[in-house]
């Protein structure tokens, strides 16, 4: 007992908190970056520890007083949480307040281990203990998150029974329509632009009449929030247990991105012999399309948003983007993030035409082309002039009808170049997968109403009807045009829970 340290508790204290991150978002997080923050984490504590063995400092002390601070420094996120539940969330909730308060806690602390004349052997006895236990649970839970992995794979809708029940058709590849399903991110539709804008969008809606397309008038999404919304729709059901009414559990979101493109509409098209395109800004098994992967910082932020550096960094970057666009005060950065915009979606678009082929003897093809119009950062003003950093404070609520304008012509570029030179036999879904979210809590209902229009090349609408919502629109495709009968699902919407807006 006399040569008892704490050393061992200081070895598995960052083993457990790499340990415990990976486990929350189990094969989510690349074990090279656990590495990596590992070899940082472990060599500023040996760096702590040559500091204060230079300073006389005995190592048992060392051992403690480093424990200490890396409790501060790795476990500050979830102790500044408790700290805003017992204070209410109110002004003593601050960083401000509560960092004092913690520096001066640790300095009684470590002043105390420091004027010990000796370090109790059962103090160290039982934080090794402690941390060997607390240890041994995160690798029993890893146990359960690999069984649980082999389940689901990491999806947000794991099972495939429309897939697996699905017999293919004996069509011939030159039957088979070519299916494009757009998505306008956050566009409603009309009734909601009459109603809270006083805006008369029936010019594109006439448009798309005039070409042949279906626009249903009372269409509300299933999700209001993009994974969910996409993944359901995809996987032509809804998303099992609450999972997808809370939007601010990173596992949810990360799954649900996921099922975007691991789900059953993806596995019945291979079935068939499609040739699938993933033309949208999310990570996925389909292909690297250039556009990014947009839910991606929640993962790379896991780990550092834990530390007190992180916290705090995420803390001054929150500020800078509700106070100004962009996270950025200077007028070029912002001019620079308006074009990095505009060049995204042109990308996009030119993308998706470059699917566009009117030879018959290739194999079908489906296109998913998300375009983040009219969704935010908002490029035009008003009058329809690119916003400037001085034109571009005024709340997106007003500055919202310029982008669905936006979204109409890029609708009439697609469309007119797709029913122009793509095959005859073509499918063009085209939707919002949710409304505009930035109204008051009061006015969250109106997250739901979302755009549809749908254009089938034998003109029959019969299976379509006015409030269809997109959990449908592919048991309608598959009914109608590969001779399934996969029943139709109620229309339900859910207003997420998320902390994006």
């Amino acid at each position: 007992m006399k040569n008892s340290s704490a050393l061992p508790a200081l070895i598995l204290l960052p083993l457990f908190f790499l340990l415990h991150n990976y486990n929350e978002l189990f094969r989510f997080i690349p074990l090279p970056e656990i590495i990596y923050f590992g070899l940082i984490i472990y060599g500023l504590t040996g760096s702590c520890f040559v500091i204060l063995k230079m300073a006389g400092i005995p190592n048992n002390k060392i051992f403690l007083i480093l424990i200490t601070i890396a409790c501060f420094l790795l476990f500050f996120s979830p102790i500044h949480e408790a700290y805003r539940k017992i204070t209410f969330d109110t002004r003593l909730s601050s960083y401000w307040v509560l960092l004092p308060i913690l520096f001066f806690l640790i300095f009684l602390v470590e002043r105390k281990i420091v004027l010990a004349r000796s370090i109790d052997p059962k103090l160290n006895s039982f934080l090794n203990l402690a941390m060997f236990c607390i240890v041994l649970f995160e690798c029993t839970s890893s146990f359960g998150k690999i069984k649980q992995y082999r389940q689901d794979h990491n999806l947000i809708y794991p099972g495939k029974s429309l897939f697996q029940e699905y017999i293919p058709s004996q069509m011939p590849d030159s039957s088979k329509p070519d299916i494009y399903f757009f998505v306008f991110d956050e566009y409603t539709n009309n009734n909601a632009l009459k109603v809270r804008w006083g805006f008369d969008n029936n010019s594109i809606t006439s448009w798309l009449d005039s070409n042949g397309f279906y626009i249903p008038s009372n269409t509300r999404c299933n999700y209001s929030f993009t994974v969910f919304s996409i993944s359901s729709a995809f996987n032509m059901n809804y998303i099992p247990g609450n999972a997808g009414k809370d939007g601010t559990v990173v596992e949810n979101i990360m799954k649900g991105n996921n099922s975007m493109s691991d789900n059953e509409t993806f596995s019945i098209l291979k079935k068939e012999g499609y040739k699938i395109r993933f033309i949208a800004p999310f990570r996925n098994s389909i292909e690297e399309n250039g556009l990014g992967h947009f839910f991606d910082y929640l993962v790379d932020g896991q780990i550092p948003g834990q530390t007190l550096p992180g916290s705090l960094s995420s803390s001054i970057l929150s500020s800078l983007r509700n106070s100004r666009p962009f996270y950025n005060k200077d007028s070029v950065a912002f001019d620079e993030k308006m074009q990095e915009k505009f060049e995204s979606v042109q990308h996009t678009i030119r993308e998706i035409e470059a699917t566009v082929d009117s030879s018959k003897n290739r194999p079908p093809h489906f296109v998913y082309g998300h375009i983040l119009v009219p969704h935010t950062p908002h490029l035009y003003d008003t009058n329809g002039k690119f916003l400037t950093y001085t034109t571009s404070q005024k709340p997106l609520y007003h500055t919202y009808i310029a982008q669905v304008k936006w979204a109409n012509l890029i609708i009439r570029e697609i469309v007119g170049e797709l029913k122009i030179h793509n095959k005859k036999n073509t499918i063009i879904l085209i939707e919002g997968d949710h409304g505009f979210r930035r109204f008051p809590d009061s006015l969250s209902r109106w997250e739901l109403p979302n755009f549809y229009a749908a254009y089938f090349p034998d003109g029959d609408y019969s299976m379509l009807y006015d409030s269809i919502s997109p959990v449908n629109s592919f048991r309608v495709v598959f009914d109608h045009f590969f001779g399934q009968h996969f029943p139709l699902l109620r229309d339900s919407s859910t207003v997420v829970k998320d902390y994006f807006y």
